[in-house]
């Protein structure tokens, strides 16, 4: 270890007379200096007749000291891990060049200081008060945002120990880097997994481009392939029936029986033998040969619960029973009958609030509801509107031998309505315009009476504009899915990359 490496500057001072003793040259070694014979508190490093550094007398005292003991000569400067030594107080007497350059600190700023100091929690304070060796991995050091492997030797000598020495290397570009190929691979799952459902969903003929309703599908063929328990949720009209197709044909179990119970449209008095069945002569007008129940009739396949948010606290205890043992008990029969069933129930209705009020069983809402789906309303599916207005129009057209289009004030009305009862209503809306519209174009007169006096927007809009205001939200959604890469993001959206950037520009969208 050179001088220059622990002196503090002095800029540009003369040599004086009365230290002409004290001075030598900026590159000597401190193990030369005869600092037994130096009385002054500092000596001082000299260039081209210059001082241009100073050290404390004691400093280099202490350092040659502790050169002394076996360590040092053990230490190769030159290697590329960076090494350390303390004594056993905590303080700092040795460091390489290259604890310097992986760590980005001057040797004059750490030499003679106190780790306690420059890092209050440096693992190497725990070896210090423990005095056993460590090793770790992507260790973090907080003052200088940087990632090391270490390891930590304890020193003694005859037994007493002396401190401790660190070999490190420098892992924060690799720390980094890994975690930018995480963040990049689940970015490419995530655009995966939305080409994956809009392809999906195509097979299916099902509609969608919104990416909040693409996370819904995703989401759907990721639990599809396991057997745990699914609770769709959302309001009437959504298409909770047609996720669950979606889910059991991506599922094991697609080649066994898929079996639809809709517990609101039953009697209450005859969904128990609906669902589990009955023996012959149970009771009142029941069949001769008795009848097979809804479990019964799934088994190995998959059960749909339409509406369980309607189902009575009595039947809900016996479909807990049924869940719970995998068994089920026909009506007028003692005997259990074991099923393998998968359940998937949806309702339109609050149940964590039917819970509090006692309604239903919160023992029953978790079995259900291992993992829980959302369908958004349409009101919240952006352009998916437009993309069902053309579906019912052109499938209707068909059905009913027209060639009908809707005019601007109609797309307007029916793109800003907000569609209470969803998929089913626009459906309906559709079909009866088309019915009843003579001429060729569906005008205001022609749609159903309740979206003709909704409270749809009354300031004068134009379409282009109501499309732009779509078309804005649905760019930002596929630029947020896709983490704001345009290559991605016009894949996704069906455009070239070019006309991405055009219509960003348009809306004034920069990249973030």
């Amino acid at each position: 270890m050179n001088l220059i490496d622990i002196s503090k500057r002095v800029e540009n001072e003369l040599l004086k007379e009365d230290i002409k003793e004290n001075v030598y040259p900026i590159n000597a070694s401190l193990y030369k200096i005869p600092v037994g014979n130096i009385v002054s508190n500092f000596i001082y490093l000299e260039s081209d007749g210059e001082i241009v550094g100073k050290v404390e007398t004691d400093l280099i005292a202490y350092l040659q000291i502790s050169d002394k003991e076996d360590l040092l000569k053990n230490i190769v400067e030159n290697i590329e891990e960076g090494i350390v030594a303390i004594d056993e107080n905590g303080r700092i007497y040795y460091a390489n060049s290259s604890y310097s350059k992986i760590l980005g600190v001057a040797l004059r700023n750490v030499i003679g200081k106190y780790m306690q100091d420059i890092e209050s929690e440096a693992i190497v304070l725990e070896a210090l008060r423990t005095k056993r060796q460590i090793k770790k991995k992507n260790q973090y050091i907080k003052n200088l945002n940087k990632y090391v492997n270490v390891k930590i030797y304890p020193i003694f000598k005859e037994d007493i120990f002396k401190g401790v020495f660190s070999i490190f290397n420098d892992t924060t570009e690799i720390n980094n880097l890994n975690e930018k190929l995480t963040r990049m691979a689940n970015v490419a799952r995530e655009y995966n997994e939305r080409i994956t459902a809009r392809e999906k969903l195509k097979e299916l003929k099902i509609i969608g481009k919104d990416p909040e309703y693409l996370r819904v599908v995703e989401k759907a063929l990721t639990v599809s392939t396991t057997d745990v328990g699914i609770l769709i949720l959302g309001e009437n009209g959504t298409g909770k029936d047609v996720l669950s197709r979606l889910i059991f044909e991506n599922s094991k179990r697609n080649n066994e029986p898929f079996i639809v119970l809709n517990c609101a449209a039953i009697p209450e008095s005859l969904i128990e033998s609906e669902m589990f069945g009955y023996e012959p002569g149970a009771f009142t007008g029941a069949k001769k040969a008795g009848k097979m129940g809804k479990f019964q009739l799934a088994d190995k396949g998959t059960i749909f619960l339409d509406e369980i948010g309607d189902m009575s606290l009595e039947m809900q205890a016996k479909l807990l029973r049924t869940l719970e043992t995998g068994e089920i008990e026909k009506v007028g029969s003692e005997e259990k009958l074991k099923v393998d069933v998968r359940v998937i129930a949806a309702t339109n209705r609050n149940l964590e609030e039917k819970i509090r009020e006692g309604t239903f069983r919160e023992d029953l809402y978790f079995r259900l509801s291992v993992v829980t789906i959302e369908i958004p309303p349409l009101r919240k599916r952006g352009i998916d509107v437009v993309l069902f207005l053309e579906h019912f129009l052109k499938s209707y057209n068909i059905k009913y031998g027209k060639k009908l289009s809707m005019s601007e004030e109609v797309i307007k009305i029916l793109v800003e309505y907000t569609w209470p009862g969803n998929i089913r209503e626009l459906k309906n809306c559709m079909e009866q315009c088309v019915i009843l519209t003579h001429g060729e174009l569906i005008e205001y007169e022609d749609l159903p009476k309740r979206i003709r006096e909704s409270n749809y927007s009354k300031e004068v809009r134009t379409l282009d504009e109501l499309l732009s205001k779509q078309e804005f939200k649905i760019i930002i959604d596929a630029l947020e899915v896709s983490d704001w890469d345009v290559k991605k993001a016009s894949e996704l959206l069906c455009i070239s990359e070019r006309t991405l950037y055009r219509r960003m520009k348009k809306h004034n969208i920069k990249l973030s």
